[in-house]
């Protein structure tokens, strides 16, 4: 206890007479209801480049968890682009089943893709206050399964446009930069042509029968959508996926990330281009990076000199998955390079060999400028008008990520690197962004201003701008230089119940020899509340999803929850999350369900020996591959004493058999490929060894969830009942892989302190206006607790005080 206190008095965390109680008697202000109470998920900053309004995507529990594209003008007033939610427009897709770059802005005009039926359409946003109807794009889309995503503009000149730019190019051909400056003024000058849409087109029925079609037959493929015709053009094919397509400013080359099975986007990619040409179609595709590397992420230089990208390619000679983290000259990070723009006229395509093979890297270093590609159009740096570099980066020394200015060396320099400013912001957690918007003024300055999503320790996430003079200006920005436009959340937690993370290495195995695994530990903080001298709280070990995915270090009111409740919390990275380089993440081929599950296992221990947890009350929960690790932990070790699955993988091979064409093939470095690694999806599935379980489970599942079949938690639950263990499945109506709706988010949040206090032996109850979740096979002496309007009744005739915790969060609004 002492040493847990000591912890909280050198993060400022204290208590004033705080009441001596048990789990379970802890009472909080954050319940479930402060917490999806007006609260909205953040996403997609984009920054307006006439005028520099900022745009965002707000997903919204209270109308059923719909998607609304969200504007803040210069005067600082916020709008509603997206109709209301009578209307039925929602910006979501679901390319890749996780969807992302769900718009994109050109001038006035925002183009967006509907989830309903995953067509594009474009509305008018001259004026924020009065945005016009959304206007259909693609006219029979829907009727051919085709869905969009990840969208930008591609501004076709009229015929007498395309000869003044052919022309601009000619006399311009021997310095890329000036062309590109020169052809754009040439096309203006001869007049506006049409407007296309390149995006990500992923095609689900069959174009003669009209029949749905399986994982393995989706096509996908990168088109040009007119918009004023509807028209599809394929610019390219054959390959398996297809992300992040940007045309050149000059707009005579397209750049893009493709890639093959059984591959995922951060196992290996290629960076291709092709020429682009005046009737809307794209000539010859050439590889310039990748093929052994996860390139991500080309972004034209705004002269059009450069192309600059992502990767985590190894030195030459050698091998990325073994690099040394300590060493960023090996490779193995997501690092930043930049090829120049070959001269068209002295050999068109054939000039990007030389130009790739003369690729440099930016600032070599042990952290990532890269993330995961689960979702599309995601953006981590923007190259500014002067030649420097906004970035955001992860640097596993500090817990965390940030934005930083990256500045090219003199000319004349012997250092090649580019010098790294970190801006100090305040903020400790990027999740968006940033998006940047330069504007000249008649001085001939570029005013920046630059948006995007970020939290703190003790700030919730929200929509954050800053405006500076200068690009330079941006290395010498404070954190009372940024704005908060739009937060998370509009309750805020309260003083004395908030609890900091501390980012913990710790010990753990990794093939049999010692090794180190990564988490944020989080202690409980309540100022009402201590434990009794001598007791330690119980821990909840939080496994995260993907598996390919990292722990967030901004403040969650999720974890806020179960600490204030006298929980201690585990964020735990296990082997193979990201954010510590590519051996890192590598560590988990072939070994999900070993590696995740021996670290996670590690970090109780780990939280145990240093005396800060109950080692007789060890819980672990997780969400999709995190519901996995959770699952085989249980199975496989004897650490914890209840877990619970949310949406989670009890069945290797059935999910290999039944999921969606995105990860249709992720088990192969995961497990080994089918049928040959049969045996190993068998060992290592928490299903055929439900006979080792010993610990209670519950399971919180989605009955639309094309991710993780309902069925996963289904015959999972059942084979618990049928053995006799306490357990509990809870199907939410309409959701999918993840809960979006807050009456879900409610329920799974408030149902899994209500399983472990059932199970474990401390009071809980569900709040009144929230269903009850049957515990099958609960013991006589460990029966539900009655809801609180019983637990009132039966204590007027007793006459005896309540336990604190049975007195569980009203169901109305909680400021």
């Amino acid at each position: 206890m002492g040493n847990r206190e000591s912890k909280l008095r050198a993060h400022g965390q204290k208590r004033a007479t705080p009441t001596t109680a048990g789990v379970g008697e802890w009472e909080s202000p954050i319940t479930s209801a402060f917490i999806t109470e007006k609260a909205v998920r953040l996403g997609a900053v984009a920054v307006r480049p006439h005028d520099g309004a900022v745009t965002w995507l707000e997903g919204r529990p209270e109308e059923g968890g719909r998607q609304v594209l969200v504007i803040r003008t210069g005067d600082g007033e916020v709008h509603d682009v997206t109709p209301g939610v009578d209307t039925g427009f929602n910006v979501r897709t679901t390319v890749h089943e996780y969807g992302g770059g769900e718009y994109t802005l050109a001038g006035s005009t925002v183009y967006f893709t509907n989830f309903k039926d995953q067509a594009l359409y474009s509305q008018d946003v001259s004026n924020p206050k009065a945005p016009g109807a959304p206007v259909l794009v693609t006219p029979g889309s829907e009727a051919r399964g085709e869905r969009f995503a990840d969208t930008c503009i591609w501004e076709l000149p009229t015929p007498a446009a395309a000869t003044a730019v052919a022309e601009a190019g000619g006399a311009a051909s021997s310095a890329a930069g000036a062309a590109a400056e020169a052809k754009p003024a040439a096309a203006a000058a001869a007049g506006p042509g049409r407007r296309l849409l390149v995006a990500v087109s992923e095609v689900h029925r069959d174009q003669t029968s009209g029949a749905e079609l399986g994982p393995d037959q989706v096509v996908n493929r990168l088109v040009a959508v007119d918009v004023a015709t509807g028209a599809v053009t394929q610019l390219a094919g054959g390959a398996d996926f297809y992300m992040s397509p940007r045309v050149s400013p000059c707009g005579t080359w397209l750049a893009w990330v493709q890639w093959n099975h059984p591959n995922m986007p951060w196992d290996h990619t290629s960076l291709m281009v092709a020429p682009l040409r005046p009737d809307g179609t794209a000539g010859e595709p050439v590889r310039v990076r990748g093929g052994a590397s996860a390139v991500q992420q080309p972004v034209w230089s705004p002269d059009g000199a450069y192309l600059y990208f992502v990767d985590d390619a190894a030195a030459p000679g050698a091998d990325a998955a073994k690099a040394d983290p300590a060493d960023p000259s090996t490779g193995g990070w997501w690092n930043l390079y930049r090829c120049r723009v070959p001269d068209t006229a002295a050999g068109g395509s054939g000039g990007w060999a030389a130009a790739a093979a003369a690729a440099e890297a930016l600032h070599p270093a042990a952290a990532e400028f890269g993330f995961p590609s689960w979702t599309l159009g995601r953006k981590t740096f923007q190259v500014l008008p002067d030649g420097s570099v906004l970035a955001l980066y992860g640097d596993p020394s500090a817990a965390g990520t940030a934005l930083a200015l990256l500045q090219p060396p003199a000319a004349g320099a012997t250092a090649k690197a580019w010098k790294l400013t970190r801006l100090d912001s305040g903020l400790t957690s990027f999740a968006s962004g940033p998006a940047v918007r330069v504007a000249t003024d008649a001085g001939g300055g570029g005013r920046v201003t630059v948006g995007a999503i970020a939290s703190a320790a003790d700030r919730q996430s929200a929509v954050v701008s800053l405006t500076v003079g200068s690009a330079g200006a941006l290395a010498k920005s404070r954190p009372g230089d940024w704005k908060s436009l739009k937060a998370s959340s509009s309750s805020k937690i309260p003083d004395g119940y908030l609890s900091v993370p501390e980012a913990v290495a710790y010990p753990t195995q990794f093939d049999g020899q010692p090794a180190t695994a990564h988490m944020l530990y989080y202690p409980p903080v309540n100022k009402d509340f201590a434990y009794p001298a001598g007791t330690l709280p119980p821990l909840l070990v939080k496994s995260h999803g993907g598996p390919t995915s990292a722990a967030a270090s901004g403040l969650s009111p999720l974890i806020q929850y179960w600490t204030s409740r006298g929980f201690a919390v585990a964020d735990v990275d296990y082997g193979g999350s990201t954010g510590y380089g590519t051996a890192y993440r590598n560590r988990l081929q072939g070994r999900w369900g070993l590696v995740d599950v021996q670290d996670c296992a590690a970090a109780a221990e780990w939280a145990v020996s240093a005396g800060r947890v109950d080692k007789a009350r060890l819980t672990i929960s997780g969400g999709s591959a995190g519901g996995f690790t959770t699952l085989a932990c249980l199975a496989f070790r004897k650490t914890f004493s209840a877990g619970v699955s949310l949406y989670g993988v009890a069945d290797l091979k059935l999910l290999a058999e039944h999921t969606h064409k995105f990860e249709s093939r992720y088990l192969d470095g995961l497990l080994g490929p089918l049928p040959a690694a049969e045996a190993v999806y068998a060992a290592r599935s928490p299903l055929a060894h439900a006979g080792d379980f010993s610990a209670p489970v519950a399971f919180f599942q989605g009955d639309q969830d094309k991710v993780v079949p309902p069925e996963q938690a289904v015959v999972m639950h059942k084979a618990l009942k049928d053995r006799g263990l306490p357990t509990a499945l809870v199907m939410l109506a309409g959701e999918q892989h993840g809960f979006r709706q807050a009456v879900s988010i409610r329920t799974s949040l408030d149902g899994e302190l209500f399983f472990y206090g059932a199970v474990l032996g401390f009071p809980a109850s569900m709040p009144p206006d929230l269903p009850d979740i049957p515990i099958d096979n609960l013991p006589k002496k460990q029966e539900q607790q009655p809801k609180p309007e019983q637990q009132k009744q039966e204590e007027g005739k007793a006459g005896a005080a309540a336990p604190a915790a049975a007195k569980a969060a009203p169901g109305g609004a909680t400021k």
